[in-house]
């Protein structure tokens, strides 16, 4: 493979680096999601918990408790939430250090490693995958 000239893999870590800063947001964003979204199903779950131990305390609690299930709907939907957010916010971490690594490879001239990193972003679809790629190919032709 021909060498690529220093401007041109800085010009394309550049590109990188705002792609990294651009998921560092999305990743902040995702974390914070995911702890609101755990902290509301806690506070649910509590209270979900302190309402049913009230209800068997009383004479005939057990009797209304049947009447009070439809409290437990509200459940499935914020565990699906936590646990969507905690997958966007993991899938993105590793998103930015592959593209870290990247971008370490670069900053080191290391051409050959640069170009298999850059075909390993994991975070990149393919669409913006094919075009850095194309672009270092007219860099390098």
């Amino acid at each position: 493979m021909p060498q690529i000239e220093s401007s041109d893999l800085e010009t394309i870590a550049q590109i990188l680096e705002f792609e990294h800063a651009s998921h560092c947001r999305k990743r902040s964003m995702c974390l914070l999601m995911f702890v609101i979204f755990f902290g509301v199903l806690l506070l649910a779950l509590t209270l979900i918990g302190l309402h049913v131990a009230g209800l068997m305390f009383e004479r005939d609690g057990a009797a209304e408790l049947g009447g009070d299930l439809w409290v437990l709907q509200v459940l499935a939907p914020l565990a699906a939430a936590v646990v969507s957010f905690f997958t966007a916010w993991w899938a993105t971490q590793n998103c930015i250090n592959s593209i870290e690594r990247t971008l370490f490879v670069a900053r080191a001239n290391k051409h050959h490693l640069f170009v298999r990193f850059l075909d390993e972003v994991q975070c990149a679809d393919k669409k913006k995958r094919r075009l850095l790629l194309d672009l270092l190919k007219g860099v390098v032709t």
